[in-house]
């Protein structure tokens, strides 16, 4: 048992490395990526149905989502111009899926399976780009 306890803070240690280390790019692609799709999940339709339209609650919720997106921009440093963009082009993309949502209330199953398979392979695509953390 004692041989276990010293080692068990070993991989606690190169856990909080690699999470300290992460790109904060990544880290904030992540975020960004994890808010759309939860956004998507949200306002799929259930059984063909919208849930109860409630607006103030639907532009909170926009609101919150498209700060993190502001956020994220401003975060990024001008030397890689490349992240600002890919970060304005995908609030861009936030910002036509709540249109539609706002518009329709909520978004076909269908719709939503490709719209989500979509995003996972864009911030994918960025994230698998970034370099990976080191201990």
């Amino acid at each position: 048992t004692s041989l276990s306890v010293a080692f068990c803070p070993i991989p606690l240690f190169l856990c909080s490395c690699a999470t300290l280390t992460a790109p904060s790019f990544q880290v904030r692609a992540q975020q960004l990526k994890d808010a759309h799709v939860a956004f998507i999940d949200h306002y799929t339709c259930v059984g063909g149905k919208p849930a109860a339209w409630d607006q103030a609650s639907f532009d909170s919720e926009v609101a919150k989502i498209a700060q993190q997106f502001t956020d994220a921009e401003a975060a990024e440093s001008k030397a890689v111009p490349a992240r600002k963009t890919y970060i304005k082009n995908s609030a861009d993309l936030f910002q036509r899926d709540a249109a539609l949502v706002r518009k329709q209330h909520c978004l076909s199953p269908s719709f939503a399976a490709n719209k989500k398979r979509q995003l996972q392979q864009n911030y994918d695509l960025v994230l698998k780009q970034t370099p990976t953390p080191t201990p």
